[in-house]
Protein backbone atom coordinates (compact mmCIF):
# COMPACT_ATOMS: atom_id res chain seq x y z
CA UNK A 1 0.00 0.00 0.00
CA UNK A 2 2.93 2.33 0.77
CA UNK A 3 4.48 1.88 -2.60
CA UNK A 4 1.02 2.68 -3.90
CA UNK A 5 1.05 5.66 -2.46
CA UNK A 6 4.63 6.72 -2.92
CA UNK A 7 3.92 5.71 -6.81
CA UNK A 8 0.74 7.93 -7.22
CA UNK A 9 2.52 10.90 -5.27
CA UNK A 10 5.18 10.70 -7.51
CA UNK A 11 3.21 10.34 -10.92
CA UNK A 12 1.22 13.43 -9.40
CA UNK A 13 4.32 15.64 -9.00
CA UNK A 14 5.74 14.27 -12.69
CA UNK A 15 2.50 15.34 -13.79
CA UNK A 16 2.04 18.56 -12.03
CA UNK A 17 5.81 19.66 -13.31
CA UNK A 18 4.93 18.79 -17.01
CA UNK A 19 7.48 15.91 -17.40
CA UNK A 20 5.03 12.98 -17.84
CA UNK A 21 4.83 12.43 -21.74
CA UNK A 22 0.95 13.00 -21.96
CA UNK A 23 -0.16 14.99 -24.33
CA UNK A 24 -3.50 17.93 -22.75
CA UNK A 25 -5.14 19.45 -25.48
CA UNK A 26 -8.09 21.99 -25.36
CA UNK A 27 -11.54 20.48 -25.65
CA UNK A 28 -12.88 23.09 -27.52
CA UNK A 29 -9.78 23.15 -30.13
CA UNK A 30 -10.41 19.42 -31.24
CA UNK A 31 -12.23 19.19 -34.45
CA UNK A 32 -13.87 16.02 -34.58
CA UNK A 33 -14.01 13.42 -37.91
CA UNK A 34 -16.54 11.21 -38.48
CA UNK A 35 -15.86 9.99 -41.76
CA UNK A 36 -13.07 10.09 -43.79
CA UNK A 37 -13.56 9.71 -47.68
CA UNK A 38 -10.23 8.16 -49.46
CA UNK A 39 -9.85 8.84 -53.74
CA UNK A 40 -6.87 9.21 -55.77
CA UNK A 41 -6.50 11.83 -58.67
CA UNK A 42 -3.14 10.92 -60.54
CA UNK A 43 -0.51 10.48 -57.57
CA UNK A 44 -2.25 12.24 -55.24
CA UNK A 45 -3.80 10.52 -52.44
CA UNK A 46 -6.82 12.88 -51.33
CA UNK A 47 -8.24 12.25 -47.75
CA UNK A 48 -11.61 14.67 -47.38
CA UNK A 49 -12.68 14.76 -43.84
CA UNK A 50 -15.76 17.01 -44.63
CA UNK A 51 -14.38 20.52 -42.77
CA UNK A 52 -10.58 19.56 -43.65
CA UNK A 53 -8.75 18.04 -46.38
CA UNK A 54 -5.39 16.32 -47.14
CA UNK A 55 -3.49 15.88 -50.52
CA UNK A 56 -0.52 13.45 -50.28
CA UNK A 57 1.38 10.92 -52.21
CA UNK A 58 0.92 7.93 -50.22
CA UNK A 59 -1.79 7.53 -47.54
CA UNK A 60 -0.08 8.48 -44.17
CA UNK A 61 0.96 11.84 -46.09
CA UNK A 62 -2.03 12.49 -46.91
CA UNK A 63 -3.21 12.12 -43.53
CA UNK A 64 -0.60 14.18 -42.17
CA UNK A 65 -1.36 16.88 -44.18
CA UNK A 66 -5.32 16.80 -43.45
CA UNK A 67 -4.19 17.29 -39.40
CA UNK A 68 -2.44 20.13 -40.23
CA UNK A 69 -5.25 21.60 -42.44
CA UNK A 70 -8.28 21.68 -39.58
CA UNK A 71 -9.19 24.81 -37.73
CA UNK A 72 -8.17 23.19 -34.56
CA UNK A 73 -6.42 20.00 -33.55
CA UNK A 74 -7.86 17.29 -35.89
CA UNK A 75 -9.41 14.24 -34.12
CA UNK A 76 -9.15 10.68 -36.04
CA UNK A 77 -10.33 8.99 -32.58
CA UNK A 78 -14.24 9.69 -33.66
CA UNK A 79 -13.65 8.32 -37.06
CA UNK A 80 -16.32 5.82 -37.59
CA UNK A 81 -16.36 5.69 -41.46
CA UNK A 82 -13.83 5.02 -44.13
CA UNK A 83 -15.24 5.47 -47.84
CA UNK A 84 -12.84 4.47 -50.53
CA UNK A 85 -13.72 6.04 -53.93
CA UNK A 86 -13.23 2.90 -56.55
CA UNK A 87 -9.46 3.65 -57.15
CA UNK A 88 -8.45 4.12 -53.56
CA UNK A 89 -9.46 0.50 -52.98
CA UNK A 90 -6.02 0.00 -53.88
CA UNK A 91 -4.49 1.38 -50.66
CA UNK A 92 -6.01 -0.83 -48.61
CA UNK A 93 -3.40 -2.29 -46.91
CA UNK A 94 -1.91 1.41 -46.10
CA UNK A 95 -5.44 2.23 -44.90
CA UNK A 96 -5.43 -0.74 -42.19
CA UNK A 97 -2.21 -0.49 -41.17
CA UNK A 98 -2.87 3.12 -40.35
CA UNK A 99 -2.69 4.04 -36.29
CA UNK A 100 -4.70 6.91 -36.77
CA UNK A 101 -7.77 5.15 -37.39
CA UNK A 102 -9.77 2.77 -35.28
CA UNK A 103 -10.16 -0.93 -35.59
CA UNK A 104 -13.76 -0.71 -34.86
CA UNK A 105 -14.02 2.12 -38.07
CA UNK A 106 -16.52 0.49 -40.59
CA UNK A 107 -14.84 0.54 -44.99
CA UNK A 108 -17.28 0.86 -47.71
CA UNK A 109 -16.15 1.65 -51.26
CA UNK A 110 -17.90 3.67 -53.33
CA UNK A 111 -17.61 4.45 -57.18
CA UNK A 112 -17.51 8.42 -56.94
CA UNK A 113 -16.28 10.15 -53.73
CA UNK A 114 -19.43 10.79 -51.68
CA UNK A 115 -20.03 14.03 -49.26
CA UNK A 116 -18.61 12.88 -46.14
CA UNK A 117 -21.18 14.28 -43.96
CA UNK A 118 -24.06 12.94 -45.81
CA UNK A 119 -21.86 9.35 -45.93
CA UNK A 120 -21.36 9.82 -42.16
CA UNK A 121 -25.26 10.03 -41.24
CA UNK A 122 -26.65 7.16 -43.81
CA UNK A 123 -23.61 4.63 -42.67
CA UNK A 124 -24.39 5.54 -39.26
CA UNK A 125 -27.83 4.37 -39.55
CA UNK A 126 -26.88 1.80 -42.17
CA UNK A 127 -24.00 -0.12 -40.88
CA UNK A 128 -21.97 -1.48 -43.54
CA UNK A 129 -20.68 -4.62 -41.26
CA UNK A 130 -16.72 -4.92 -42.56
CA UNK A 131 -14.44 -3.06 -39.88
CA UNK A 132 -10.52 -2.36 -40.33
CA UNK A 133 -9.88 -5.13 -37.72
CA UNK A 134 -11.61 -7.73 -39.91
CA UNK A 135 -9.87 -6.77 -42.74
CA UNK A 136 -6.14 -6.46 -40.98
CA UNK A 137 -7.35 -9.92 -40.04
CA UNK A 138 -8.49 -10.99 -43.73
CA UNK A 139 -4.90 -9.63 -44.80
CA UNK A 140 -2.72 -11.56 -42.61
CA UNK A 141 -4.79 -14.89 -43.41
CA UNK A 142 -4.73 -14.11 -46.96
CA UNK A 143 -8.38 -14.47 -47.70
CA UNK A 144 -10.19 -12.13 -50.00
CA UNK A 145 -11.80 -8.70 -48.70
CA UNK A 146 -15.10 -7.65 -49.94
CA UNK A 147 -15.90 -4.23 -49.54
CA UNK A 148 -19.78 -3.11 -49.13
CA UNK A 149 -20.32 -0.67 -52.13
CA UNK A 150 -22.16 2.57 -51.17
CA UNK A 151 -23.95 3.75 -53.75
CA UNK A 152 -25.27 7.50 -54.59
CA UNK A 153 -29.29 7.31 -55.92
CA UNK A 154 -31.49 9.81 -56.77
CA UNK A 155 -32.95 9.76 -53.02
CA UNK A 156 -29.32 9.72 -51.42
CA UNK A 157 -27.29 7.07 -50.63
CA UNK A 158 -27.56 3.03 -50.50
CA UNK A 159 -25.48 -0.08 -50.02
CA UNK A 160 -25.40 -2.18 -52.54
CA UNK A 161 -23.27 -5.65 -53.47
CA UNK A 162 -19.83 -5.55 -52.78
CA UNK A 163 -16.23 -4.46 -54.52
CA UNK A 164 -13.09 -6.69 -54.06
CA UNK A 165 -10.40 -5.22 -52.08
Amino acid sequence: MKRLFLFLLAAALLSVSGLLPFERRDAAALEPLEALVVSVDGNQVIVDGGACRGLGVSFDEAMEDLGRSGRGDVFFGTVSQVILAEPAVRLLPQIVKSPSLRPAAALSAAAEPPNPEDAAAYLAAHDPGLTIGAVRTALVRGTPIRLPRLVETEGGLRLDGAVNG
